[in-house]
């Protein structure tokens, strides 16, 4: 097999595959990328065997074949050469790669080895913007939990009803939930996908906006743009009932400018503590009060200007969160409902996008007395 390649194409596409390809694994040929030449096209390929990944570039062919390479070595070559034509050519397992006066040769591994990718078994689809698909990534996964032990929480919850689409994450501190509208669907469904899955896709969306279709059965997803394929093994539910966790009996209602209140979160969080990140908000009718204090290190006091409706209170918060939160609102001002200081609250920009809506909700911290 023999083939010619722009370094730049090459470099490009094996730059959005090499986040599938696993660091470590017990089965060697997963950190190898695929390369299938037929019909001057490459279609490369590259699996954890939970998210895969299939692109396809133009090259010149001379008949067909394939190997899988080793993915960190061969993609630190490509990266390196020059932005030339690239001559491989396959004898065996055996690659050699040639551009300028650069020689390589490195062993590679029979497709036969390399685990097949998946296919959808039934036709459940719908299209998204990719603008759409970026803002869920953006403004929701930062709320996906970590914790291995709660599985559920370790993903990102799609909620497909007629013409809506509704994205939930949580991890159990906090809840980030979008709504957009979508083409009808005619059968309700319910997808829980991996971050890891939805961040490749990101990564391989071209630059501009870009029609995706998402196809999906019962155990896997497939996001179809272009000439890429992602395929993504949902993760084992049922995601547990947030419903239940959003109150409704917040009465109380802080307004405030998005950019004072996250300038100041962010000075007054210095001098938290390292360990909680706890900020403390006191509310009044207008302004509200930030303040922290670490023991042996010092403590933080900042006003800002705002609108309270309700009792003077006080409330305690990771500055953390509540900064995921605040930087995503893409608004001038954000609506905070509030009932007591130990009881969630809803974060909402006053003004939402015109193709989607945004919900959050964060969990405070009890105060020391």
């Amino acid at each position: 097999m023999k083939f010619s390649v722009n370094q730049e194409k090459l470099y490009t596409c094996l730059q959005s595959l090499i986040g599938v390809v696993p660091t470590k694994s017990t089965f060697p040929v997963l950190t190898n990328i695929l390369i299938e030449a037929n019909n001057n096209k490459l279609k490369l390929s590259a699996t954890d065997l939970e998210i895969a990944a299939v692109t396809q570039i133009d090259a010149q062919t001379a008949g067909t074949g394939s190997i899988t390479v080793p993915a960190k070595q061969f993609f630190e070559i490509i990266k390196q050469l020059p932005p030339l034509s690239i001559d491989i050519e396959v004898t065996g397992n055996k690659v050699s790669i040639k551009c300028d006066r650069s020689r390589f040769n490195i062993i590679g591994l029979p497709k036969e080895d390399f685990p097949k990718i998946p296919e959808i078994s039934k036709d459940k689809s719908v299209k998204l913007g990719s603008g759409i698909l970026q803002n869920i990534i953006k403004k929701t996964l930062f709320a996906v939990s970590t914790d291995s032990s709660r599985p559920d929480l370790c993903g990102v919850f799609l909620q497909m009803s007629g013409d809506k689409l509704k994205v939930v994450t949580t991890d159990a501190h906090r809840l980030a939930m979008l709504e957009t509208m979508i083409p009808p669907i005619s059968q309700n469904s319910e997808l829980l996908l991996s971050p890891k899955g939805l961040n490749i896709v990101n990564r391989m969306l071209p630059g501009s906006d870009t029609e995706i279709t998402l196809r999906f059965d019962d155990s896997y997803s497939q996001f179809s743009f272009e000439d890429t394929q992602v395929y993504a093994r949902h993760i084992e539910g049922p995601y547990r009932d947030y419903e239940k966790a959003i109150p409704k009996n917040n009465k109380k209602t802080l307004t405030a400018n998005v950019e004072l209140l996250t300038a100041a979160v962010r000075r007054v969080a210095i001098l938290s503590d390292t360990f909680t990140h706890q900020i403390r908000l006191s509310l009044k009718a207008d302004s509200v009060e930030l303040s922290s204090q670490t023991v042996d290190i010092g403590e933080a006091r900042e006003t800002i200007a705002a609108v309270f409706k309700g009792e003077e209170m006080e409330i305690g918060y990771n500055a953390s969160y509540l900064l995921d939160i605040i930087k995503n609102l893409d608004s001038e001002e954000l609506v905070c409902s509030l009932n007591t200081s130990l009881s969630a609250a809803l974060i909402n920009p006053a003004k939402q996008a015109e193709d989607y809506s945004l919900m959050y909700l964060l969990m405070p911290i009890r105060l020391p007395e």
